[in-house]
């Protein structure tokens, strides 16, 4: 059970943190987005790599939840260009994957991102989610 010590506080402009979530499959977009919502968060939703680049570029939000393997433009693929849109290199990004290689991980860490493993816990991306938002 949340308590009002772990809902974000509001930013700059009084709102609460806004996360952009970046997944084709829709069951996990949505239980993601339920799951922030109830702790305090603003969610936008993205189904591909492609939306989600345009999106950060539009909204520029507090964070960025990213899944790996996407048809199109993979998870990766898309964190390359969100880091080459002027001012995006300090929006943090998280990387949800259901399988990963050393290599991957490598990538994703050099370009700025963090990683975690499907299946992920409530409990574990609500804690990254505020470690992100909070650094």
């Amino acid at each position: 059970m949340l308590t009002e010590l772990d809902r974000p506080g509001p930013d700059r402009a009084g709102r609460p943190p806004l996360v952009l979530v970046v997944d084709d499959d829709p069951i996990m977009r949505e239980v993601t987005r339920i799951h922030l919502e109830g702790a305090g968060y603003t969610v936008e939703l993205a189904t591909g790599g492609v939306e989600g680049v345009d999106k950060v570029e539009a909204l520029r939000p507090d964070l960025v939840i990213l899944d790996f393997a996407m048809p199109g433009v993979s998870g990766c693929d898309a964190l390359r260009q969100i880091r080459a849109q002027p001012g995006s290199v300090a929006i943090p990004v998280i990387m949800l994957t259901a399988w990963s290689s050393v290599d991957d991980r490598k990538v994703v860490e050099a370009l700025g991102g963090s990683w975690l493993e499907k299946p992920v816990s409530v409990e574990a991306l609500l804690e990254a989610v505020r470690g992100m938002i909070a650094a």
